[in-house]
């Protein structure tokens, strides 16, 4: 797994998304497009237009939410939620340095394991008040991530799978900015 990251500059892909809340009983299926960039640039492209859209430059986080026309902006530096999200999507050594890192028990690799592929857990050293662990599912031959979950600590998950994965397509920084369309308001935090 490792080694993929270190090679890889950009990654573009599908994604497809199950957001589970066991207290509810709500079960939620989104999808779209997700665009990744070293050092620390990614897009959420969701299909509907009541699931917000997230852009990162590496520096700023935009929130676009389409239904209501607005923009919700912060800077990244200080953004634990966001930080942690960062290490995960982006591999690195980090992950070792910041999670307890161990192949996943029996009952979430049955609950979200693929064939020819791994599933890894990583739960953060220092708890985190917005999750308390992630499952990689990493294929066996590239060590490449094709799905991942995050388990909250109020006992949901959201497990995405990523599909039609292409890497180091030469993704432009630029791609990553967002500007804010006419008719949007901006509210920074």
């Amino acid at each position: 797994m490792q080694s993929f990251y270190d090679g890889t500059t950009d990654l573009v892909c599908k994604f497809k998304q199950t957001y589970v809340h066991p207290v509810y009983g709500t079960r939620t299926v989104s999808s779209g497009d997700l665009r990744l960039k070293k050092p620390g640039m990614m897009v959420w492209d969701y299909e509907g237009k009541a699931d917000p859209d997230f852009y990162v430059d590496g520096q700023k986080l935009w929130v676009v939410e389409h239904d209501t026309r607005q923009v919700v902006s912060q800077k990244v530096e200080g953004n634990s939620n966001l930080a942690g999200a960062m290490k995960f999507l982006f591999g690195g050594q980090k992950l070792i340095k910041e999670f307890k890192v161990r192949m996943a028990p029996e009952q979430p690799t049955k609950s979200y394991g693929m064939p020819g592929h791994k599933v890894i857990e990583l739960k953060p050293k220092e708890q985190n008040p917005h999750y308390k662990s992630l499952l990689l599912i990493v294929d066996d031959l590239t060590g490449r991530v094709d799905s991942f979950v995050v388990r909250a600590q109020d006992n949901s998950t959201n497990h995405f799978v990523l599909t039609d994965v292409a890497s180091n397509q030469n993704l432009a920084a630029k791609d990553f900015k967002y500007v804010v369309p006419k008719g949007y308001v901006e509210t920074k935090q």
